[in-house]
């Protein structure tokens, strides 16, 4: 008896302590099918939204997340959004540990952190055009302006002037011309895999592949390569090409990184954390200056004399429409690692074939 009415009252403080929140709180019951506990705050919500309170209309309108949570490993679905009436909420399932039977689902305003989200985005986006349009002037005027003096120089002094001497000014021409295509052509990937075509990809097979792209570059500077990729963290869910890319861009600038340095290494290391992966770049090389790793995402930046300072602005964009992350790690003569986390995917779960075909095309 003691211990029903001790059971009783816990139950009765976990109730009023979750009403007094301003977060929506549902339970739902798998099993029975229905809604098991739901408090105030998640029904000012679904009034708000004039969804229903019973469990089958409930779960028609986040089939998705439902669907989504069903997969294995999987404990909690993505963040789901809702517009209503000028306002913006959020919801989120989460599975309860040990339970086939009960799913956790939490509701929440989010209007005013979208609206600031939102501003923040637009005024970052105005600095970045900013930033941007600045460095075209300067990467596009310098060798125009080389150009024009180069021009100049041929025009009055033609008749003078020896093949020998023709020929050093029009490969300066040549020369020019050619950094302004790689920037253009640097831009170009800007507009690349807007809607990422997201599948199933074995990174073990993948970098085997493009490790193999970069074989003359290696056997030349006598780089040793090691993989380490635990099983778990094998399988990921992104756009081959777009990985692809990105990957290519951060081995070129470690192998860079690795000129004159002795015994240069590369490791390809992988673990799984939750439902990520975090695939990790490592190279002993020369390393990157504080000022250097604070500015290599910014557009422009580079330390390269043919180097546009894209790749990793142009990476980072790539990555994020894939819901992955990158971070950077480096010491001034003590090497760089670059992480990659990536979502965790499931063999056959969005067809390894397709991403293999893609990898080929």
């Amino acid at each position: 008896m003691g211990s029903t009415g001790s059971s009783a009252i816990r139950e009765k403080l976990f109730c009023e302590a979750f009403d007094r929140i301003d977060v929506g709180i549902l339970i739902l019951d798998q099993l029975n099918r229905n809604v098991y506990f739901r408090n105030r705050h998640a029904c000012k919500i679904l009034d708000f939204l004039k969804a229903s309170y019973e469990y089958d209309e409930l779960s028609l309108m986040m089939m998705g997340e439902l669907e989504q949570i069903k997969n294995r490993g999987v404990t909690s679905s993505d963040q789901a959004m809702v517009n209503c009436d000028h306002r913006s909420f959020s919801y989120r399932i989460h599975k309860v540990e040990d339970s086939q039977q009960y799913l956790v689902v939490i509701l929440q305003d989010v209007t005013d952190q979208s609206r600031l989200e939102a501003i923040d985005e637009a005024s970052e986006m105005m600095n970045n055009i900013s930033y941007v349009f600045s460095g075209i002037r300067h990467e596009i005027g310098n060798p125009l302006n080389s150009m024009k003096m180069a021009l100049t120089v041929l025009k009055n002094n033609l008749a003078k002037f020896s093949k020998e001497e023709i020929s050093v000014y029009m490969q300066r021409m040549f020369d020019d011309v050619a950094k302004m295509e790689a920037l253009l052509k640097s831009f170009k990937n800007f507009n690349m895999f807007e809607k990422p075509n997201t599948v199933c990809v074995d990174l073990v097979s993948f970098f085997e592949s493009l490790t193999l792209l970069l074989g003359s570059d290696v056997r030349k500077k006598k780089i040793s390569i090691s993989m380490d990729i635990l099983p778990e963290a094998k399988w990921v869910l992104v756009d081959t090409r777009a990985l692809q890319h990105v990957a290519m861009n951060i081995l070129a600038n470690a192998i860079d990184a690795l000129t004159g340095i002795d015994r240069p290494t590369l490791k390809i290391r992988g673990e799984s954390v939750g439902d990520t992966v975090f695939l990790s770049i490592i190279d002993n090389g020369c390393g990157m200056s504080a000022d250097l790793v604070q500015n290599a995402f910014k557009p422009f930046y580079t330390t390269k004399p043919h180097g546009t300072g894209l790749g990793l602005v142009i990476s980072k964009k790539m990555l994020g429409q894939m819901n992955c992350s990158i971070n950077l790690q480096s010491e001034e003569g003590g090497g760089t690692t670059i992480t990659l986390g990536m979502p965790k995917g499931h063999p056959g779960e969005r067809g390894e074939k397709e991403a293999l075909a893609a990898y080929h095309q």
